[in-house]
């Protein structure tokens, strides 16, 4: 992969405890006198009512012409993320933009600056910002908007009917490199405990990115700290109110449930024929969200120290690490519970397909939920009437933005995020064991395992295939390894069951099984699977437990 040089600025506030970097591939050279002026009026600004409005695309782009006097924001009265204007620069303007006053001079790159100098022959200009600049004055209507259709678009699938969003959207989502963006964001979240490689193979890039582009690599990994919660939450609202900009008639389709699905009622059409199955979990996943939709009462709230602390519970799997210090977390579980609920094994739209779940509907609907929960906390707790809390907020979620771009600028130079061919497509001639009895309990549509643990192309969870479009041979080889869950307990160790994840997993005993994690990065998960507990019948774990028992052996 190509690399460039990168000039790093420092951006403050994604996470509450770490500071991220980042970067530029090219930025317009600004003399070292008019950096010093630049950040002189950045500090001097009056930026108390900079990035009150609550995100991206909330804002309208600055009026006036650099030079007049009466640029962005007008002087002592910045806009909202227009950070603040002087007026005294030798009879110009001069404006920064971002909350915090944060410098660049690149669109997309955590700010904007527009600078104008009088001289003797009328003075140098830097051109203004314009709404141009997503990052900072949101996406402007799409033609499409008065022609789309409303609602899902519904297709077949081998698991079942299943629901994506219209045509348009699609094709904006390819041309713009989302799909593949939203899976960068997630990869450099596991760039220090090696779980990156398994999104970024199927867009074609390797692990060298994490070290290529350090200033996509947070501090805060995946799951590991309440800074990744924040960022979890910040970077899918930046997606969802990109949408809705983009689409503002058809905003109803990315709005989330109005409540935790209990009953068909609460879903849209299509999906609204049965009651959602929570399966041996139910309890738990019902009292879960029981707590996120009351978020706002005083006992919930005392649950959630902070912003981030919400994110790590709303985002992690089951089985993940409660947080230091949030003693009081319920149970983990309620965004993969979401997706799983809806997932269909072998779509081209898959929600537990990490490559695409972008373009399924239903993915919107939950994320959507999950960004009112965060919201009715963020309301109860204050949040939204503090300025300087605001301010922050609103250039946390401009450096969402940022990161986005990023990754879109990192596909668009490498032909990335293109389609790859199948891993190792099916073998016609396969027979044995496992390929008659074992892995079509995987595949079941009571169990579907596949739908999260599909080939590699589809970035699979917790890089572990065990079915769809890939050969039985290359599903057994590929299970012959250490696990991704921590400790010394094997995916699969062949003759020893009672020391195969593969089984105890599902037989809801893994808990017992004495793992003990050797790794700070990867403590033991030992939930029981799939998400919404136990599924496999007493018959069909005996099935499991034989086949393991007997050496594991491959396809013939």
């Amino acid at each position: 992969m190509r690399t460039k040089t990168k000039t790093s600025l420092r951006l403050h506030g994604l996470g509450s405890e770490s500071t991220t970097h980042v970067g530029s591939s090219s930025r317009a050279l600004v003399t070292a006198a008019l950096a010093a002026v630049v950040l002189s009026a950045a500090c001097s600004s009056d930026g108390t009512r900079a990035g009150a409005a609550a995100g991206t695309g909330s804002v309208n782009p600055p009026t006036g012409t650099a030079g007049t006097g009466t640029g962005a924001g007008g002087s002592g009265s910045p806009s909202p993320g227009a950070g603040g204007a002087s007026s005294g620069v030798a009879g110009g303007s001069l404006a920064t933009a971002g909350a915090g006053g944060v410098l660049s001079a690149s669109s997309g790159a955590g700010g904007a600056v527009a600078v104008a100098t009088a001289g003797a022959a009328g003075g140098f200009v830097v051109p203004p910002t314009t709404n141009s600049d997503h990052c900072l004055y949101g996406y402007s209507k799409l033609p499409s908007d008065d022609t789309m259709a409303a609602g899902p678009v519904k297709y077949s699938t081998p698991g079942g009917d299943d629901t994506t969003l219209q045509p348009e959207v699609l094709q904006w989502m390819t041309d713009n490199k989302w799909t593949g963006a939203h899976v960068i964001w997630h990869a450099v979240r596991g760039c220090k405990d090696g779980t990156a490689g398994g999104l970024l193979g199927p867009l074609g890039l390797s692990t060298s990115l994490c070290k290529d582009h350090p200033e996509l690599v947070p501090a805060d990994q995946n799951c590991k700290t309440a800074g990744d919660g924040y960022q979890f939450l910040l970077f899918h609202r930046h997606m969802l109110q990109s949408l809705k900009a983009l689409w503002p008639k058809h905003a109803a389709d990315f709005n989330g449930f109005a409540k935790f699905p209990t009953t068909k009622a609460d879903l849209p059409d299509v999906w609204n024929t049965s009651d959602p199955n929570w399966g041996a979990n139910k309890t738990q996943i019902l009292a879960a969200a029981d707590i996120a939709d009351n978020i706002d009462k005083p006992e919930n709230l005392a649950k959630f120290p902070t912003e981030g602390a919400l994110g790590h519970w709303l985002q992690c799997n089951v089985g993940a690490a409660k947080l230091s210090g949030v003693p009081d977390e319920p149970y983990i579980g309620l965004h993969f519970n979401l997706h799983d609920q809806w997932a269909r094994t072998g779509g081209a739209h898959g929600l537990n397909d990490g490559q695409k779940n972008v373009t399924n509907y239903m993915f919107w609907k939950l994320h959507g939920w999950i960004d009112n929960v965060w919201e009715k906390y963020r309301v109860a707790k204050g949040i939204t009437k503090d300025t300087t809390a605001m301010q922050k907020y609103t250039q946390d979620l401009k450096q969402s933005c940022n990161e986005m771009d990023i990754a879109e600028s990192i596909l668009k130079q490498t032909g990335g995020g293109t389609t790859t061919a199948n891993d190792c497509p099916p073998d016609v001639n396969e027979s044995g064991d496992f390929h008659t009895k074992v892995r079509p309990l995987f595949e079941s549509a009571s169990n579907h395992c596949a739908s999260c643990h599909g080939p590699s192309q589809t970035s699979p969870y917790a890089n572990l295939t065990l079915g769809g479009q890939v050969s039985s041979k290359c599903i057994v080889g590929r299970l012959k390894r250490a696990s991704l869950d921590g400790g010394q307990i094997k995916l699969l160790e062949p003759g020893d069951p009672e020391h195969s994840f593969l089984y105890l997993k599902p037989a809801g005993l893994a808990g017992g099984a004495g793992c003990v994690s050797t790794d700070p990065d990867r403590p033991c998960n030992t939930a029981t699977m799939p998400p919404s507990g136990k599924t496999m019948t007493d018959a069909e774990l005996k099935i499991l437990y034989d086949w393991i028992k007997a050496g594991a052996a491959g396809p013939t």
